[in-house]
């Protein structure tokens, strides 16, 4: 398609392009400055291993025996399969209707990094404070639940796998992505907008052309062609016009020719007077002497 071709096409269809790109403007500065936007709130928390007593610590401290060790994450051969296991447990769906009960957000993320025990706890929400709240709710239930798969045997606390706060859930920030998501989408939908009021215009414009051809008369084209023919300095050629002949040329005409009447007006320049039996000129109106028409009287 040739961008010149284009440009033309708008700017002959002006009044419905501007129209149309006005209202894209509008929507565009309404939607960056008045849409919802979204906060996002993040926190990362670190499962620390528990510290088990040692021999040295047994003999010194002969009670700690009587302590039940009975972790079963502590016989796992995966040191991290408590990070996974605590990671899984917070995407559950009754997690999300547990929050949505505390009109906090369920739009939220529990992220691990591979072979290791962090996790990544982020929230999103149209308000700071609830994704905030929302984060903060996220890293209790994970404190609870990890003490409760772990003491399924009984196991005393210093058994017991821990969590630490790397990064608090402070203040959330936002997600100047999500306006440029919308902004993106009205600016496509006002373009969409402009080139299909300009396919309607075009449309409409050709079928009023056609509607236009379809009405007129032939002695309308006749018409328009005389003008076009005058425009050029050239007078309309007209059926009734004679030509003028001499009358002593009349003499030299064959009378083969003046049998076939119908080829008289062809021919000659001459016309026939119903009144005579001679042919007269329209010069003078006269009779040719000796010259009888084949015509008869009617």
């Amino acid at each position: 398609m040739d961008p010149l071709a284009v440009i033309k096409a708008l700017w002959h269809h002006k009044f419905v392009v501007i129209p149309a790109l006005l209202l894209t403007a509008f929507a565009a500065v309404y939607v960056y400055a008045f849409a919802p936007r979204s906060y996002q709130a993040q926190a990362t928390y670190a499962i620390v291993n528990p510290k088990v007593p040692t021999a040295s610590e047994l003999e010194r401290n002969p009670s700690l025996q009587d302590l039940n060790s009975d972790n079963p994450y502590l016989r796992a051969s995966d040191s991290s399969l408590i990070a996974q296991v605590e990671a899984t447990r917070l995407k559950a769906d009754s997690v999300g209707s547990a929050l949505s009960k505390q009109s906090l957000s369920t739009d939220y993320t529990v992220e691990r990094s591979p072979n290791s025990f962090l996790l990544d706890i982020s929230a999103v929400s149209p308000k700071k404070e609830v994704a905030t709240a929302t984060v903060q709710a996220l890293g209790a239930k994970m404190q609870q639940d990890l003490k409760q798969i772990q003491t399924v045997n009984g196991a005393a606390d210093r058994f017991l796998f821990t969590t630490v706060v790397v990064t608090p859930p402070d203040n959330a920030i936002e997600q100047f992505s999500s306006r440029l998501r919308s902004l993106i989408v009205v600016i496509v939908g006002g373009l969409v907008l402009t080139f299909g009021a300009v396919s309607a215009a075009r449309a409409l414009e050709t079928a009023r052309m056609k509607s236009a051809g379809a009405g007129a008369t032939p002695g309308d084209a006749a018409e328009k062609r005389g003008r076009r023919h005058d425009s050029h300095g050239e007078a309309a050629p007209s059926h009734k016009a004679a030509v003028e002949m001499p009358l002593e040329k009349l003499g030299s005409i064959p009378m083969g020719v003046l049998q076939k009447p119908r080829k008289v007006s062809e021919t000659l320049p001459v016309a026939l007077d119903p009144q005579e039996d001679t042919l007269t000129t329209e010069s003078n109106g006269k009779g040719h002497p000796g010259i009888k028409s084949p015509v008869g009287r009617t």
